[in-house]
């Protein structure tokens, strides 16, 4: 009885979050987002992050074309807390012709500091709507950032088409938000 109130009590410090953070944007670049159309808000929940897009289209015809973001991050919180990437959301919209193929990938991990995770979503054409892929690891494989450094988080995202004619964008028709990284807070 004794083990299973330490896991209880060992779960339920791994997912409240602190008092209050807040995310600032260190760095952006790439073609696919450039000045002033990838904004970063924290959830008032304290329990994630948002990434909106307003300008990351990639479109091909005939060609392999691409485009990318990366973003790097510092989220503040206080000292005694440190935080993983718990899920993440991605949404946009994608018309491709049959033959063509649109390629999200994904990684992110804590500069200088702990494996990249990588995720790699593919839709096939012919296809004329909103997609949305969600990544989340196994429990198990989730890794904190240091608890004495505060790590920035760099985030890329790269957009792909191959084939005959389409595009592909990390936004989606009904406004809604392009990314969104769920956060599992742990005390140090």
């Amino acid at each position: 009885m004794l083990s299973a109130l330490t896991v209880a009590a060992f779960t339920l410090s791994l997912l409240v979050p602190p008092p209050g953070f807040s995310v600032e944007v260190l760095s952006v670049s790439g073609e696919g987002c450039p000045p002033g159309t990838a904004q970063v808000a924290p959830s008032p929940d304290n329990q994630a992050f948002t990434v909106t897009y307003s300008d990351f289209l990639v479109q091909g015809k005939g060609s392999e074309a691409k485009k990318t973001c990366e973003l790097q991050l510092r989220v503040n919180h206080p000292a005694d807390y440190t935080y993983a990437v718990e899920a993440t959301d991605y949404r946009g919209f994608a018309a491709l012709d049959a033959g063509t193929t649109g390629i999200k990938k994904a990684s992110y991990h804590f500069v200088g500091h702990g494996p990249t995770r990588h995720i790699t979503n593919t839709y096939a054409g012919p296809m004329s709507d909103n997609w949305q892929a969600t990544d989340k690891p196994d429990p198990g494989k989730l890794v904190h950032g240091p608890c004495k450094q505060k790590k920035p988080l760099r985030i890329v995202v790269e957009l792909r088409v191959k084939g005959k004619s389409g595009f592909m964008s990390m936004d989606s028709t009904d406004s809604s938000v392009s990314a969104k990284f769920k956060l599992n807070w742990k005390k140090c």
